[in-house]
């Protein structure tokens, strides 16, 4: 059984870390949790052919940790003030990183999901989906407007609103393994998720983790995309 992404108890020795675009820390805080924006920490400053939010350098994240004395054995929680967008993205940078003991927070949630395909924490860019864009399914993360204004090539819409309740809770499982059966997703090819920026897509490839798929993440999204002739 693989442990999910996402934790609704966090154990008593994890480091709980507040992730935000700014400095500003939401009035119902968590005692002694850490405050980390998503650049420097789980981006770079782009912009064209890059996309709009790059990861970081791996090098950077292990310092920043070290910086905060967490280690491997450390347990992280990551939170945000939204729907959870925002820390599983960090969640995906830190695993990324080589840190591989980090749960996103989310009420409600279930401990364990059903066997499946490892994640991979993979980075897609550009020139690999132009390479082998017959070879994967691609999975398009953001609202149906933003899709059917542009989107990639053979992508599927599936917004992360789909697989959350109206206040942005993460479904009970089985309610997303059915809506992900409906979109005929399978693990018969390989999953790619991507949206504006590689925000919400990062949430995406959370919950697709917790149903039993693997995907992995086009950090770039359509902010790279759309600027790949510029």
């Amino acid at each position: 059984m693989t442990v999910s992404p996402f934790i609704s108890r966090p154990p008593a020795n994890a480091r709980r870390v507040f992730i935000t675009e700014n400095d500003a820390p939401p009035a119902d805080l968590w005692p002694g949790s850490l405050i980390a924006t998503l650049i420097p920490h789980y981006a770079q400053a782009g912009g064209g052919r890059r996309g709009r939010l790059p990861l970081p350098e791996k090098q950077a994240v292990q310092d920043w940790l070290a910086e905060a004395g967490i280690d491997n054995q450390t347990p992280i929680v990551v939170y945000d003030a939204g729907n959870g967008s925002q820390a599983a993205r960090a969640w995906w940078v830190l695993n990324w990183a080589g840190h591989n003991n980090v749960f996103i927070l989310a009420e409600g949630s279930e401990a364990a999901h059903p066997p499946g395909q490892t994640a991979t924490f993979r980075e897609v860019t550009t020139d690999d989906i132009l390479r082998h864009a017959d070879d994967v399914q691609l999975v398009d993360a953001r609202g149906t407007a933003a899709f059917e204004e542009g989107h990639l090539p053979g992508a599927i819409s599936l917004p992360v609103a789909t697989l959350q309740d109206g206040p942005g809770r993460l479904l009970p499982r089985a309610q997303r393994q059915v809506k992900l059966a409906a979109l005929g997703l399978t693990d018969s090819r390989p999953l790619v998720a991507y949206c504006g920026s590689g925000i919400a897509s990062a949430w995406l490839v959370a919950a697709l983790h917790d149903a039993g798929l693997d995907a992995a993440l086009y950090v770039g999204s359509w902010s790279a995309w759309s600027q790949r002739d510029a």
